[in-house]
């Protein structure tokens, strides 16, 4: 994976009005939640789950991740998708940790302009992740997969975001770290910042390998 930034775009253009971050792998850390979560189920079902799995499971909502799941495993979606959530609420109330640099970059850019989450993740899953994260603070207008009809890849989550800090998403970075979200973001009109390999692609117009990347806080601190 390389590991150079590439913030071009960014540099080339007036410092955003307004930022709304993804929060599952882009401001913490729970993939290895996610994981272990659907471990758990894919085990209790006879399966293993290996990188083919993860790949069609990244970055979906639970909704989406049941119906996937569906597909693999048999059974219902619904169920599935149930299920996978009370492993996931386990695993983060357990484990879920703030990727590095975010704490620093949330109370970096709240001084300084609006900022906003937008996940795919159910609420309940939201809050308790920001929040054992030490994040809710900094952030206090958060939209969850339950807020709108649409998940990503649908850009209604970002939309809403927008609409609720009140600026237009041509003035408003996103920073997601998954293809799905990107495409989102994208699709919102949104200037959009990868981070980390998975979002290099035609949907992020710029990318860091991390939030703690010197070249992204150097670009920051110029804000």
């Amino acid at each position: 994976m390389t590991r150079t930034a590439d913030l071009a775009a960014l540099e080339k253009v007036t410092p955003p009005a307004a930022v709304v971050f993804d929060c599952d792998g882009t401001l913490m850390d729970t993939e290895p939640c996610a994981d272990a979560a659907r471990s758990t189920l894919f085990a209790r079902r006879g399966h293993v789950y290996d990188d083919a799995a993860r790949d069609s499971l990244i970055g979906l909502s639970l909704a989406q991740g049941g119906e996937a799941m569906a597909r693999l495993l048999g059974g219902s979606a619904a169920e599935l998708a149930e299920e996978l959530a009370q492993e996931l609420l386990a695993a983060v109330a357990d484990g879920a940790q703030p990727m590095p640099g975010a704490m620093d970059l949330i109370q970096h850019l709240a001084a300084r302009v609006p900022i906003a989450v937008a996940s795919n993740g159910p609420r309940v899953l939201l809050d308790k992740s920001l929040a054992h994260g030490g994040l809710s603070r900094w952030l206090p207008i958060t939209i969850s997969g339950d807020d709108v009809a649409s998940p990503k890849p649908h850009p209604a989550c970002y939309l809403a975001a927008c609409t609720a800090l009140g600026v237009e998403p041509a003035h408003t970075l996103a920073v997601e770290d998954s293809p799905i979200g990107a495409r989102a973001a994208h699709a919102a009109g949104m200037t959009v910042l990868g981070v980390g390999a998975l979002t290099r692609g035609p949907y992020a117009h710029a990318y860091a390998p991390s939030l703690d990347d010197a070249v992204l806080r150097r670009w920051l601190a110029e804000w």
